[in-house]
């Protein structure tokens, strides 16, 4: 069950020009990818942990067992883009490709803002996967799945990038969600990508439709496992769970968390 871990990273001191921002703003800066990095080290035991840099202004503090990579630019976020992949979603693809070249079995992603809970996490979702891709359930915000920590066995990497890949619409226009769930199903080459595309009606009520049909749709085809555990985005947390991970943390969780650990 060997394993690398890919990451991606942006940081800075200027105020972020985001609509909305999620959690305490402690989690997007150096000091939390310190909390990063122990839970990792706490709960799993990856070959190689390799982050994507999106040319940030603020570096972190990294040591050998890191690998840590610098794009020329910043892809920005899926409703704030800069290209055709935001910044997430070039963290994956360029890392999911070192694992591809690396000698591993698995290919696991966890989100710079993400904190894990358990030892050998990682190990156990891999022995229940029975399907190469495992991905977050997401029960509070409708898409098909979750992208924060999610596992790809490395023999269905090639076909899984290639299949984005050939999505030609950008992340701004079909979102990340809906293209992971997309590129597993083994109908892909049969859909029509076209259906999956963000509308603009005047009407906000045919928009919120549509997006939730589209959704449905996108989970319905995909084929992958969820992880056995929660929560990812989703609340309230259960703390005392054995195994568990969470984003967006806010500054009662973080520090619920860091208490647990102490």
């Amino acid at each position: 069950m060997s394993y690398i871990i890919g990451s991606g990273w942006w940081c800075t001191e200027s105020d972020d020009n985001r609509d909305k921002l999620y959690g305490n703003d402690s989690i997007r800066s150096v000091l939390f990818h310190e909390h990063w990095y122990k839970s990792i080290k706490r709960n799993a035991s990856p070959e190689r942990i390799y982050i994507v840099d999106s040319n940030s202004p603020v570096k972190p503090s990294f040591d050998d067992e890191i690998i840590f990579v610098t794009l020329n630019e910043n892809g920005g976020h899926a409703t704030n883009l800069n290209g055709k992949y935001c910044g997430w979603m070039r963290s994956v693809m360029h890392s999911m490709s070192y694992a591809q070249n690396c000698n591993c079995d698995y290919y696991v992603y966890i989100e710079q803002d993400v904190l894990i809970h358990g030892e050998k996490i990682i190990e156990n979702c891999i022995e229940k996967m029975n399907k190469p891709y495992m991905f977050g359930k997401c029960n509070n915000y409708k898409n098909p799945l979750q992208q924060s920590f999610f596992i790809v066995k490395k023999d269905n990497i090639d076909v899984f990038l290639s299949r984005i890949y050939q999505i030609t619409y950008s992340d701004s226009e079909i979102s990340p969600e809906k293209k992971f769930a997309l590129a597993t199903s083994p109908l892909f080459p049969l859909i029509p990508k076209v259906l999956f595309v963000k509308t603009n009606f005047k009407s906000k009520f045919l928009n919120r439709i549509t997006w939730r049909l589209q959704n449905m749709a996108a989970k319905f085809l995909g084929s992958y496992n969820y992880l056995p555990f929660g929560f990812g985005r989703d609340r309230p947390l259960d703390m005392k769970n054995k195994y568990f991970y969470f984003q967006h943390g806010t500054k009662e969780e973080l520090d619920a968390f860091f208490n647990k650990k102490n």
